[in-house]
């Protein structure tokens, strides 16, 4: 047998993938250059950001310049080695100050090539502008950062016209902004995309009902590459170090929002249980057998059960599209009335569908769901397995326990 070391594996090694900074990440990074221009007359060639860790990321700034009243940032979206269609694509802000007419605090706009939220089931909710909640709060922060980075609080920044329209999201400043915090004025950041409505096209926004433009997102600030082959080894390391441990349960979660409600729950199980296996549904309930688990438990949420249930081996939207016919047909089944089951096959997302259901109160589907997942993970792991389902909302609240 070969050494796990030996050099003919060692030369079938890919270079290890580069990590990149997300759109949110880009925003906050141009927003924080032009406030930084705006205030100082210069901007260094790279910024600071600060992720939704804490951790700090030094930004490359591809361009600052004046206008008036208003300063203008640049940044090129890098997604490292991650195959996202936004990479490369210019991430634009303006900044200027105004005399706040009431709240004072941030106030963000957004042009063109971002898009603007027209369907219930996402996060933001219908009218606004496809900045998700996450990037939001980057930008409050770190624009409320560079404020305090400000060597003279009493500087008098140069006012400009608000917009005529003054359609902006408000974003208070966040706290430890120094003095300038009381000061009386706002901060007006303006974000564009400059070939964010092409881009969106080969992105699933329309059929979501983003019009207009690409999502401003990130939850972490940072994009990792993704790569099949280097998950699953991801997912069998994981499951190793469970089964050296001794456990005698593995749970198999779909990302670390859906892990964190399970370990909430699960309190008596130890860390290395489990288990973040994404979009890897049987690639992951395998392993865990091969590694000799018989006891499986799933944590995931509606989108991710409702494509187990139809037997997907990979869960990815780019492979397994959500198909709400099969959720329409199980509500049919459970003998839902034609026109709920017309609301459910239209449902903009699955969340969108989960709201419907809690609407109507007919939350048999929900176990349905549940159950008919657990029996295509039962049908993989063979004999000898006993397999759970925790499915939960998306603000962590267990809807079904299946057993």
């Amino acid at each position: 047998m070969k050494s796990p070391g030996n050099s003919s594996k060692q030369g079938r090694r890919k270079k290890e993938l580069r990590s990149g900074f997300s759109t949110g990440t880009a925003a906050a990074a141009a927003a924080r250059a032009a406030l930084r221009h705006l205030l100082t007359g210069s901007c260094s060639d790279t910024v600071s950001v600060r992720l939704p860790s804490g951790d700090y990321l030094a930004i490359p700034v591809a361009w600052t310049g004046m206008e008036g009243a208003t300063a203008t940032a640049r940044v090129i979206k890098d997604a490292g080695d991650d195959p996202d269609i936004t990479n490369g694509a210019e991430i634009k802000a303006s900044v200027s100050v105004l005399r706040p007419a009431g709240q004072r605090g941030i106030l963000l706009k957004t042009g063109k090539g971002i898009g603007m939220v027209t369907k219930p089931g996402l996060p933001v909710i219908p009218g606004e502008p496809a900045v998700n909640p996450v990037p939001r709060q980057m930008l409050a922060e770190n624009i409320s950062l560079e404020l305090q980075l400000l060597e003279n609080p009493d500087f008098k920044p140069p006012f400009a016209n608000p917009p005529p329209d003054k359609a902006w999201l408000h974003l208070p400043f966040c706290p430890g902004a120094t003095s300038m915090r009381q000061a009386d004025f706002s901060i007006l950041v303006e974000l564009e995309v400059p070939k964010g409505e092409e881009l969106a096209r080969h992105t699933l926004n329309p059929r979501l009902g983003i019009v207009g433009g690409i999502s401003i997102l990130g939850t972490t600030g940072i994009v990792k590459p993704f790569s099949n082959e280097a998950y699953e080894q991801t997912i069998t390391a994981a499951l190793s170090v469970a089964a050296s441990s001794g456990c005698g349960t593995a749970v198999l979660s779909t990302g670390g929002k859906s892990e964190r409600f399970a370990m909430d729950l699960l309190k008596e199980l130890p860390s290395e249980a489990f288990v973040q296996i994404a979009d890897f549904f049987s690639f992951g309930v395998r392993e865990a057998r091969r590694f000799g688990f018989s006891n499986i438990i799933h944590s995931l949420f509606f989108g991710k059960a409702i494509k187990m249930a139809q037997g997907c081996p990979y869960t990815h939207a780019r492979t397994a599209p959500l198909e709400l016919n099969f959720l329409a047909a199980t509500a049919r089944s459970q003998g839902y009335d034609a026109q709920h089951c017309r609301e459910l096959a239209s449902a903009n997302t699955a969340r969108h569908a989960l709201e419907i259901i809690a609407g109507k109160g007919s939350l048999s589907i929900l176990d349905s769901i549940a159950a008919t997942a657990a029996a295509q993970s039962a049908r993989l792991a063979g004999d000898g397995a006993q397999i759970r389902l925790l499915l939960f909302d998306y603000g962590g609240r267990l809807l079904v326990d299946m057993k």
